[in-house]
């Protein structure tokens, strides 16, 4: 990796003792770059130089050298910063990809006993210096934290590796189950995933979490990982008290309550325009149900209304209402900005942005935005009508 000035030499006692053992080496140099942090980077760099390996000898097994304290350190570090439910299963013994099976025989040997091995048959080994350093969080628990669990139960390992077997084969079960549900209910196509919300409701909430995993990975081919909490709102949905409700995902995703149709999309669909005009006080009603109203009395209230202050209601009337277009401006005491922009500082969900209401004037000028932004009025403007918006039969 290059990262070290010791690495050259390491490499180059690695490729003498395979020498020794009569085992072909094979080194290989990376160099960082792209957008992925160097970890990440790094790790993916090695899994496909060893695959690439695998296959230029025609092996179907690699052996990698992960023991037993390095599953005790990978659990302690993902209950401390959260993980997926098979996450918490530390490092599998075994997983396949492709034709390859990649093992760990010495994921059952602590390191102590490696070491004791080591001294008692004389072999020489190196150790990379960072290992003595706090910088990385794998480094802080082995010699912060490991020491403690070992003072308490020097079986420790043995401890972790029946936990890290416990949650794997709970994974296995739900990751089978969850894999029947989405089987058999989920439909696919054109960049929507559609679980029904009936047949989600039906079965135990662990079940609905990793049925709802696996529809996100079969949308996105396993390339996007939900959060925890996003994971818990998502299934709110199946819940809530609400026709249509929607919320946004990792990856540009959105979740979409239809009734008692759940939908995932890839991408939202063209969002409908509508235009309205309003000739004088009444309503209008909105297509997702949402009313504004225009009245001469001040309504007693704590939603959203504004007061829309005129000299002469020719210069106001007729009240343009529709939803956002390209282009859109917006009247700041110090200029003009695009709406778009308005809406990004002002944190406006990404689904209600082209669903918001817009009051223009004749003229087209902006004058409200229930919720979020409202026109000054002129010192000459002494006349009021009420603009108000609800949601419903109830104000928003």
């Amino acid at each position: 990796h290059h990262k070290r000035e010791a690495a050259n030499m390491e490499m180059g006692f690695v490729k003498d003792t395979a020498q020794k053992l009569g085992l072909q080496f094979l080194g290989f140099d990376y160099h960082h770059q792209g957008p992925l942090n160097f970890h990440q980077a790094a790790r993916k760099a090695r899994l496909d130089l060893l695959l690439e390996a695998a296959n230029r000898y025609s092996a179907n097994k690699i052996a990698l050298a992960h023991q037993a304290d390095d599953l005790v350190e990978t659990i302690l570090m993902r209950l401390t910063r959260g993980s997926s439910f098979p996450g918490y299963g530390g490092i599998n013994e075994k997983y396949t990809i492709g034709k390859v099976t990649l093992i760990r025989p010495l994921l059952h040997v602590s390191r102590d006993e490696i070491l004791s091995y080591q001294k008692e048959h004389r072999i020489e080994y190196m150790e990379d210096d960072s290992n003595q350093t706090d910088t990385y969080t794998r480094n802080r628990f082995r010699h912060h934290v490991v020491p403690f669990l070992k003072e308490e139960n020097p079986q420790y390992t043995a401890k972790f590796r029946q936990f890290a077997n416990y949650i794997q084969e709970a994974s296995d079960y739900l990751r089978k189950k969850g894999s029947l549900f989405v089987d058999n209910n989920l439909i696919l196509s054109d960049g929507v995933a559609k679980p029904p919300i009936p047949a989600l409701k039906n079965e135990e909430p662990i079940i609905q979490k990793e049925a709802l995993i696996q529809s996100i990975g079969r949308l996105t081919g396993n390339q996007v990982e939900i959060s925890y909490l996003q994971l818990e709102e998502l299934c709110e949905l199946l819940t809530i008290d609400k026709s249509r409700h929607d919320i946004d995902l990792e990856g540009g995703l959105v979740a979409r309550k239809s009734y008692d149709q759940l939908l995932l999309y890839l991408e939202l669909p063209a969002p409908s325009q509508y235009e309205y005009i309003l000739e004088t006080v009444g309503d209008v009603l909105l297509p997702n149900g949402h009313k504004i109203s225009l009245s001469e009395n001040t309504v007693n209230f704590n939603g959203k209304n504004t007061d829309l202050w005129y000299n002469n209601l020719d210069f106001i009337l007729p009240l343009t209402i529709r939803n956002r277009r390209p282009g859109d401006r917006i009247q700041m005491p110090y200029g003009t900005k695009k709406l778009k922009s308005f809406f990004i500082e002002k944190k406006v969900p990404h689904l209600l942005r082209d669903e918001l209401p817009l009051v223009f004037d004749r003229n087209m000028n902006l004058l409200w935005i229930p919720g979020y932004f409202q026109k000054r009025p002129g010192l000459d403007e002494t006349n009021k009508l009420t603009l108000c918006y609800w949601k419903g039969n109830r104000h928003a």
